[in-house]
């Protein structure tokens, strides 16, 4: 009998093993905290969790500091969650917390039976310091007269806490620079007012600290009407063949006219133009130009700004692009001057833009030369304005000789004429750093000599 009941036992023990045995899992889940720094403010984080066997079934996060202990998560997960990314933003008002030191107590645990009544648990505490004070902004000059797809040029002063600034136009973006006065806390900003942005969008200045609190202002400015150009192109199956075939980054093979065209002048040209971005986003953070931007000698402009071109082949409008500068023209082969001093970040082929320079002027602002026949500088060569960087062409998507030149500036195509006069540059510029200068004194001593 005794010998029966050891047996049954027996049985129960492994029965019991074999069906807890699936349950347990010895690894416990994994935290990863996605904070750019110590200092926690504002500006959302996330909490990545991952559990690699049962799944999850609890993520707990706590912040204690001076006022106490706050539940910022509390979240509960159904059987088969092996992973989460909680993004956790803080309220001080609903949570009544201030700055200081704080710690971050972050807790996972699993489903897994290993302790019988509870998962593996992981947990991991994080020293935080509390900055919910935004940085503090002003702007300093006055007076924004902006034209509609073109640029515009702020003095701004933000607190020394500030990690990041610039001018927010619509999505657009564009950096501010500090380094210009002996005020170190003082910038100034190049931006655009792009051709595609509706009228009367809100122009703000911004700023950000380490901690993520941001901080807005307001500019007040005046926008000028531009009216630009409507056409229409009849494109030939002939002239699909012999420039855009030939520029084709795949094979073409039996691909129609069509389709070969919007790859090349619809997909080909974005990804032109996001290098141009990438380009752009590189700049010195110094003005390296003096004066006004120097137009191709004895050009013609044959191609105006923001022309919104309809596309047609046989008859059927397949597509619509905005030509984003001028097109100059002289004779074949004509040598091309450098707008303005600076220094070549790019010289290489470049899409339906062909054989392409572009001068980095600093702070954002940049020229583009395309469709050039040669080439005759190097990337990291410093040009002074009129020196020759090479001749003119129609490589790329380009009908006949003659320049494409374009003025960007964080990327964002402008209108070149603005930059082609003095005036405009005295009145939009100069003078906005000659009235900081009074205040706050210019590092570059220089810089006045522009008038």
């Amino acid at each position: 009998m005794r010998r029966f009941f050891y047996i049954v036992l027996l049985v129960l023990i492994i029965g019991g093993f074999i069906y807890v045995y699936p349950e347990i899992e010895w690894s416990s889940p994994e935290i990863q905290v996605k904070l750019e720094s110590e200092n926690l403010g504002t500006r959302p984080f996330d909490i990545e969790v991952v559990d690699k066997g049962k799944g999850l079934k609890n993520v707990t996060v706590l912040l204690a500091g001076d006022h106490g202990e706050s539940i910022l998560v509390n979240k509960n997960y159904p059987e088969g969650v092996n992973g989460d990314k909680i993004t956790v933003k803080l309220d001080p008002k609903k949570l009544g917390i201030k700055g200081g030191v704080a710690e971050l107590k972050i807790s996972a645990e699993d489903r897994s039976r290993l302790k019988i009544f509870s998962g593996n648990k992981t947990t991991i505490n994080k020293k935080v310091n509390l900055d919910l004070v935004p940085p503090k902004l002003d702007v300093i000059s006055t007076e924004h007269y902006i034209n509609h797809g073109g640029s515009g040029f702020v003095v701004y002063k933000s607190s020394p806490d500030t990690v990041k600034s610039g001018v927010l136009v619509a999505d657009y973006f564009f950096p501010g620079y500090k380094g210009n006065f002996t005020d170190e806390d003082v910038y100034v900003a190049f931006f655009a007012y792009p051709h595609d942005v509706e009228p009367d969008e809100n122009i703000q200045i911004v700023a950000q600290d380490q901690a993520g609190n941001h901080k807005s202002a307001g500019l007040f400015y005046r926008l000028r009407d531009v009216n630009y150009r409507k056409s229409d192109i009849n494109i030939s199956e002939r002239f699909v063949e012999n420039v855009m075939v030939p520029i084709m980054e795949e094979d073409d093979t039996g691909a129609s006219h069509k389709e070969i065209f919007l790859k090349v002048n619809n997909e080909m040209r974005k990804k032109n133009n996001a290098t141009i971005k990438e380009v752009g986003s590189n700049s010195k953070g110094e003005m390296m130009w003096q004066g006004a931007f120097h137009q191709l000698s004895n050009s013609k402009v044959e191609a105006n700004f923001a022309d919104e071109r309809t596309y047609i082949l046989n008859e059927e409008p397949i597509d619509k692009q905005y030509h984003l500068g001028y097109d100059l023209a002289v004779t074949k082969r004509y040598p091309i001057e450098a707008a303005n001093s600076g220094v070549i970040m790019y010289a290489d082929e470049l899409g339906i833009y062909g054989n392409t320079v572009m001068i980095d002027h600093g702070m954002g602002l940049l020229t583009l030369y395309g469709h050039m026949s040669s080439i005759d500088v190097k990337v990291g060569d410093t040009v002074q304005k009129n020196d020759i960087i090479g001749r003119t062409g129609q490589t790329g998507l380009a009908a006949g000789d003659h320049l494409h030149y374009g003025i960007y500036i964080n990327g964002v195509a402008v209108r070149p004429i603005e930059w082609w006069d003095e005036k405009w540059i005295r009145d939009n510029v100069i003078s906005k750093i000659n009235e900081a200068n009074g205040e706050f004194n210019s590092q570059d001593s220089e810089t006045p000599s522009q008038n």
